[in-house]
């Protein structure tokens, strides 16, 4: 885990006083304002209180007025009217503003989450033509989605059928034939801030229908029901949090913390949160966004819209126990996936493939991006994780570091059935006859290609004692934080370590405790049993991470989120019989065996010993010590590695006392 930090320039003490006087801020927050940029007492104002003024009128997009004219046409003509959406957070609050602004005007409305497995993304033509048999819709409007569904658009203008777009991604360089295309970017138009969601695009949309070319003068004027779903939608899209998203996040946070509709709230008590915490930008991120999201990565994602719709506490309490589950499902099928993807990945013939492309016969398609994501971490380059739908095999790639993924996977699109995505994240599909040799070109085309992580940026060098809880308060008067708005990261370069303990029932998540300026602090990391067996029994780290609180029966903890972890490199020990290895030695052999438990070992121990640069007794003996403890099992020639009920120190075996103990 460890990465290399850059300690950034620390704030101006001139300004940083100024704010503090100015606005009475304490000396944590107006410090790492300053250090946002945010150095005068206007900025700071408008940055820690937004308010109505900082919103732009929707008549400022390009098209607006065609869209509003043909949207009002439609719902005071009685037309049956399509709202047509996405299967992620953002498309399902996206539907759901349009859906709800419509029928508050009496409009006949069809909402509609496309199957991320039988639609696909964005407009298609044979769904657009089963659910206009279906509907009798003469106007579909996308949320979320259109500006790359020229065809399936054509079509639909040839049965009869306008369309309104409004989106927000990447725009093509022909714009499809709609009525109206709205999105804050548009190449003919001059909206002041082109980093909305879909989510904040169709809020816009649906605060210029219901005003009906009425300005407004103050937030009471705005549809401000529909702050919280737009919230959703910028914190789950990562878009921007800055200029109006920031005064959206802000409001929708706080209706969602005093205000929840029954499907949040419901949502929200059966992720644990509890009852009397703050709903912050990582309450989104977190709790509420996976949980919506596993929905359409599993399946019909129309199950989130019905949660955020109802009005129904039974019912949203019924809805929120399937979505639960669904999330747990979710959990599963990544935890299983990522075992076997990452007994491939770690295999030695990928150790000269600049990006892996992983595959696997009857994996979830669905799941297949979280587990590229957590494979990079793992290997430090970029990942390709696959598999076979048909003749095809389906999935998804992401990069490392600041690598452009797209581009370079690019250059062989000939050979590929399907591709699409941006610098760090791509979808693609392969026919299973050219797989071998996209591979190869992949390795000959990536021979001296590096990949280094993207520096850690650090706000501030700190004592364990300076963590306190004011300290946290202060550095939460920052929030909501997340793109455009990152939440500051501290480090800590000496930590005394009262306690490294395993979590989960796998044993895979690691908690260390330390003394902070007001008692215990919890630092986290999740999804990385080998660093688990690397912390246990440590007294000491380095650590970087972000600040928060950990409310559980009915105690409150500080609790660092780390983003770096490690550990003083341990003094060698000669045993008796003259073995040279120290407990860091014993955990990088452990994290060997995990990534090798595929392979027949025993049978294949002259090539292990090569690899290991190790002596044939001395792996034998390091494999007892693992064996008298519980870490290992022999399977046959395989070696597997056990998950930890409870830490067990090395010399608690009797072979490494003997051996390996000074």
């Amino acid at each position: 885990m460890t990465r290399k930090w850059q300690v950034m320039a620390q704030p101006d003490a001139a300004k940083r006083q100024g704010l503090q006087d100015d606005l009475g801020l304490g000396p944590v927050t107006a410090g790492f304002l300053v250090q946002k940029g945010i150095d005068t007492v206007p900025l700071a104002k408008a940055f820690l209180n937004p308010d109505f003024d900082q919103l732009h009128d929707p008549s400022d997009f390009y098209q607006m007025d065609v869209a509003v004219e043909r949207i009002q046409e439609a719902v005071f003509s009685g037309e049956s009217i399509l709202v047509y959406g996405d299967y992620d957070v953002d498309g399902l609050t996206s539907t759901t503003i349009m859906t709800e602004a419509l029928l508050s005007l009496g409009a006949e409305v069809h909402p509609y989450v496309p199957n991320r497995f039988t639609d696909g993304y964005g407009p298609n033509q044979a769904t657009y033509a089963r659910l206009i048999d279906e509907t009798g819709a003469s106007l579909i409007i996308t949320v979320d989605n259109g500006v790359s569904g020229k065809e399936a658009i054509d079509w639909a203008k040839t049965q009869g059928v306008d369309v309104v777009v409004t989106d927000h991604h990447a725009l093509p360089d022909e714009l499809p034939d709609a009525v109206a295309v709205i999105h804050p970017r548009h190449p003919e138009g001059q909206y002041p801030f082109g980093d909305l969601s879909g989510a904040g695009v169709a809020f816009k949309v649906a605060q210029a229908v219901l005003q009906d070319g009425m300005p407004a003068e103050s937030l009471a004027d705005l549809p401000t029901e529909f702050f919280d779903l737009v919230a959703m939608g910028a914190i789950a899209d990562v878009v921007s949090l800055t200029d109006e998203n920031r005064a959206f996040v802000t409001w929708g946070l706080k209706e969602i913390e005093k205000n929840p509709r029954p499907g949040l709230q419901a949502l929200l008590k059966s992720a644990k949160q509890p009852k009397d915490a703050a709903v912050l930008s990582e309450t989104v991120g977190f709790k509420i966004a996976p949980r919506l999201n596993a929905i359409g990565r599993l399946g019909d994602a129309s199950l989130g819209l019905d949660l955020l719709k109802t009005k129904d506490e039974a019912e949203a309490k019924a809805l929120a126990k399937q979505i639960e589950e669904l999330n747990n499902q979710r959990r599963e099928l990544a935890d299983q996936v990522f075992e076997e993807a990452m007994a491939q990945a770690l295999a030695p013939n990928q150790a000269e493939q600049p990006v892996l492309l992983i595959t696997g016969e009857d994996w979830h398609q669905g799941i297949l991006g979280i587990v590229a994501a957590r494979l990079t971490d793992l290997v430090a380059k970029p990942v390709v994780v696959m598999t076979r739908v048909d003749d095809l095999y389906k999935g998804s790639g992401r990069s490392y570091g600041d690598f452009d993924l797209h581009a370079f996977m690019a250059e062989f699109e000939e050979d590929y059935a399907s591709f699409g995505g941006h610098a760090g994240a791509l979808g693609i599909a392969i026919e299973e006859d050219k797989l071998a040799g996209v591979k190869e070109k992949i390795r000959q085309a990536g021979g001296q290609l590096t990949f280094e992580a993207t520096p850690l940026s650090v706000n501030l060098l700190m004592e364990p004692g300076m963590l306190t809880k004011d300290f946290y308060e202060q550095v939460k008067v920052l929030e909501p934080f997340g793109e455009g708005n990152a939440q500051p990261v501290i480090g800590l370069p000496e930590v005394a370590l009262t306690e490294a303990k395993a979590l989960g029932a796998e044993q895979k998540h690691l908690k260390l405790s330390f003394n902070g300026g007001q008692g215990a602090v919890e630092a986290l990391v999740f999804n990385d049993p080998e660093l688990v067996q690397e912390a246990l029994g440590q007294k000491q780290a380095k650590m970087a991470g972000t600040v928060g609180l950990n409310s559980f029966a009915g105690r409150t903890r500080l609790q660092l989120m780390l983003e770096d972890l490690s550990f003083p490199v341990s003094e060698k020990t000669v045993g008796p019989s003259g073995f040279n290895r120290s407990k860091a030695d014993f955990a990088n052999l452990y994290k060997y065996l995990y990534g090798q438990q595929e392979r027949a070992i025993v049978t294949d121990l002259a090539a292990v010993l090569l690899e290991l640069t190790i002596q044939e007794k001395e792996f034998k003996l390091m494999i007892q010590v693992f064996l008298d403890l519980g870490f290992v099992k022999m399977d046959g020639g395989h070696i597997r590695c056990i998950a930890q009920k409870q830490k067990r120190a090395l010399d608690e075996s009797a072979t490494y006392r003997r051996y390996f103990a000074g």
